[in-house]
């Protein structure tokens, strides 16, 4: 019996997940407190699974503050993806934490769309190239 070994999850995909999560919060107005909750909830669960327990919070949180949804799928999206690729919470907390630095370091009055963005081309945008 051959077991496949899984998918090693790369930085820069790390980073865009990050770029996509922070823009949608900003585009959104979700507060920054949310950003943080979900960094904290990682914790919530032992081992891997707290990836999944992540995303259930995030589209939990999104439902019941009526708002962050657009940010929500990618917070449940970018878990998936780093799970399904045997990333655990360190990956996890590299996503949510460098999205909180890209929601911090955009602009209140962000148009763009987060669901095409990549890090670089946020960089772009902030540079002004």
């Amino acid at each position: 019996m051959s077991t496949k070994a899984p998918a090693r999850v790369d930085e820069s995909s790390l980073l865009d997940w990050g770029a996509k999560i922070g823009a949608a919060a900003r585009r959104e107005r979700v507060r920054s407190a949310q950003i943080e909750n979900l960094i904290a909830s990682l914790d919530s669960v032992e081992g891997r699974e707290a990836l999944l327990a992540t995303a259930a919070f995030a589209l939990r949180q999104a439902q019941r503050l009526g708002s962050g949804q657009g940010m929500a799928r990618f917070v449940a999206q970018a878990m998936l993806d780093v799970y399904e690729k045997g990333g655990g919470k360190e990956e996890a907390r590299k996503v949510l934490g460098f999205a909180k630095w890209v929601y911090e370091a955009i602009s209140g009055d962000f148009k763009g769309k987060p669901e095409q963005l990549t890090l670089i081309e946020l960089l772009k945008q902030i540079a002004g190239r």
